[in-house]
C-alpha cells in the first residue's frame, strides 16, 4: 500500500475516533441535563451557541438555556432573555424576555436586574416606568453592578422618580466610582466641587475629575480644565487647562468648547483670537450649553471676531436663556424693557427677569423687584418686591438692601429693621444708606457716630452727606 494512502487512512481513522469521543461527551452532557443537572444544560447551550465541538445551532442553544433556566440557573435565564429580546434562535418576544429577566434577577443575577432596569428607564422596549427602574437598579447595585449604582444615584440627584436626596446620590456615586465606573467618578467630582450633598472639597473634586477624564469622560476633562484654570483644589495651570479643554472639546463636549473659547477670547495660555473664540462658542451653543450662546451673543453684538449683527445677537441671547444661562434671560429682558433692537414689551421683560431669577440670577431677581415696586405694566406688588429685595440683599446686592430698608420703613413702620438693612447697604458702599444711619445716630444724640456715617456717605458720593459732614466737622 502506498505510504500516502496509508497516512490518509490513518488520519481518517483518528478523526473518526475523535468525532466519536466528542459525540460521547455530548451524549453524556445530554443525559446529565435530562437528569436535572442545570450546569450541564447550560454547558450544552454554550457549545451550540459558539459551535464548540458541535455544529453551531442557535435554536438548540435556546432550548438548552430554557432547560437550565427552568432548573433554576439564573445565568441561562439571562441568556435566554437576550435571545428572546433579539430574536436570535428564539422567537422575538419582549414579554417573555421581561419575564426571564425578572426570573434571572430573582435567581441572584444582578445583571438581570440591571438589564430590566435599563429597559424600564429608557422606555424604548417597555413602557417607561422610572419607579420600577429605580427599584431594579438598587437591587442590581446591591449585587455589585456599579453602573446601576451610578444610574440610581442620578435619580436621587435629580429627584426623579424619588424625592431628591443628594447625600444618598453622593454615597451611591462613591460606591460606583470605587467599583471602577468612570462616569460616576465624574458626577461625584461635580458634586464635590459644588458642595451638593457633601461638604465642598475642591481638591478631591479635581482628583476625581482627573480619574474620570483618564477613563474617557469628556465632561470630567472640562471640569478638570476649569479647576486648572481657576486653581481650585489644584495648582493653577493655564497651559494644563488649555490641554484639558482641548481634549474635552475634541470629544464633542460643549463645556470643553466653552472653556477653550474663553481662553482664546482672553488670550490665556494661547494667543488672543476672537474669531477662534466665536467658532468655539458656537460649537458650545450648538451642544445646548447656554453659556456658549451668551458668550457668542456678546461677540456678535460687538463685532469681535465675527460680523456685527444685532438681530443675530438677540437670537443668541434667546437661545442662551432657553438653554439655561440666566444672563441671556436678563439681557434679553433688558432689551424688551428698553426697546430699540426689539419692540418694547414690559410684560415680556418681566417674564424674562422672572425666568432668570428662578434660574438663580440675582440680577434677574433685582430687576423684577424694581418692576414689581414701580408697577411697570405688570402691576404693582410691594409684597413680592420686598421678598425679591430680601433675596438679592442676602445675595450680595447692597443697593437692594437700601431699597428694602425704605420699603420696610414705609410699609411696616419697622425703624430698627430698616436701620439694620441700611447698615448692611452702607457697608456695601451705598451712600444714601450711610446717610440714613447717620441721621439715626444724630437723632440718638451721638454726634461722633453720626459724623462717621455722614463721612462714609460722602465718600460714597452722596452730596447731602458731604454737606452734613462739613457742618459737623470740628
Amino acid at each position: 500500500m502506498p505510504l500516502r494512502t496509508a497516512l490518509l487512512l490513518l488520519a481518517t481513522a483518528l478523526a473518526a475516533g475523535t468525532s466519536s469521543a466528542e459525540d460521547d461527551a455530548v451524549k453524556a452532557l445530554r443525559k446529565s441535563c435530562d437528569a436535572g443537572a442545570a450546569a450541564d444544560c447550560q454547558r450544552l447551550a454554550s457549545m451550540y451557541a459558539t459551535g464548540e465541538g458541535v455544529s453551531r445551532d442557535a435554536g438548540k442553544a435556546a432550548d438548552f438555556h430554557k432547560k437550565a433556566c427552568e432548573l433554576g440557573l439564573g445565568e441561562s435565564c439571562l441568556s435566554l432573555a437576550a435571545l428572546h429580546r433579539t430574536g436570535e434562535g428564539a422567537k422575538k418576544d419582549l414579554a417573555r424576555a421581561t419575564e426571564l429577566y425578572e426570573r434571572a434577577c430573582g435567581a441572584g443575577r444582578p445583571d438581570g436586574c440591571a438589564e430590566l432596569a435599563g429597559m424600564y428607564e429608557r422606555g424604548d422596549e417597555l413602557a417607561r416606568h422610572l419607579g420600577r427602574a429605580a427599584e431594579l437598579h438598587l437591587k442590581a447595585c446591591d449585587g455589585g453592578v456599579v453602573a446601576s449604582c451610578g444610574s440610581v444615584a442620578a435619580m436621587y440627584a435629580e429627584g426623579s422618580p424619588m424625592a431628591r436626596d443628594e447625600a444618598r446620590a453622593v454615597a451611591l456615586y462613591e460606591k460606583a466610582c470605587e467599583g471602577g465606573d468612570p462616569s460616576s467618578c465624574g458626577q461625584l467630582a461635580l458634586m464635590m466641587r459644588d458642595g451638593r450633598g457633601v461638604k465642598a472639597d475642591p481638591a478631591r473634586a479635581a482628583a476625581l475629575a482627573r480619574r474620570a477624564c483618564d477613563g474617557g469622560q469628556a465632561r470630567a476633562c472640562s471640569a478638570l480644565g476649569s479647576a486648572l484654570r481657576e486653581g481650585s483644589g489644584i495648582p493653577r495651570d493655564p497651559a494644563g487647562a488649555l490641554a484639558m479643554f482641548t481634549r474635552a472639546c475634541d470629544a464633542s463636549d460643549g463645556r470643553g468648547c466653552l472653556g477653550l473659547g474663553e481662553l482664546h477670547r482672553d488670550g490665556v495660555a494661547t494667543a488672543r483670537n476672537p474669531a477662534r473664540a466665536a467658532e468655539l462658542f458656537e460649537r458650545a451653543c450648538q451642544s445646548s450649553v447656554g453659556e456658549g450662546c451668551y458668550e457668542l451673543a456678546v461677540l456678535v453684538a460687538r463685532g469681535q471676531g465675527v460680523t456685527q449683527d444685532a438681530s443675530r445677537a438677540t437670537s443668541l441671547l434667546r437661545d442662551g436663556c432657553t438653554q439655561g444661562d440666566p444672563r441671556g434671560c436678563v439681557q434679553l429682558g433688558a432689551l424688551f424693557q428698553s426697546g430699540g433692537l426689539v419692540m418694547r414689551d414690559l410684560n415680556r421683560a418681566a417674564a424674562l427677569f422672572r425666568e432668570a431669577c428662578e434660574k438663580g440670577s440675582t440680577e434677574g431677581c433685582s430687576r423684577l423687584g424694581a418692576m414689581r415696586e414701580s408697577g411697570d405694566a405688570i402691576g404693582r406688588d410691594i409684597s413680592e418686591a420686598m421678598s425679591l429685595y430680601a433675596r438679592t440683599c442676602d445675595g450680595g446686592v447692597p443697593a437692594d438692601c437700601h431699597k428694602l430698608a425704605k420699603l420696610v420703613r414705609r410699609e411696616r413702620r419697622d425703624t430698627r429693621a430698616a436701620l439694620d438693612l441700611d447698615g448692611k447697604a452702607c457697608t456695601g458702599g451705598i451712600g444714601p444708606a450711610c446717610f440714613e444711619v447717620a441721621r439715626a445716630w444724630e437723632a440718638a444724640r451721638d454726634p461722633v457716630k453720626a459724623l462717621s456715617f455722614y463721612q462714609k456717605a460722602c465718600t460714597a458720593g452722596h452730596q447731602p452727606g458731604c454737606a452734613k459732614a462739613r457742618k459737623m466737622e470740628p
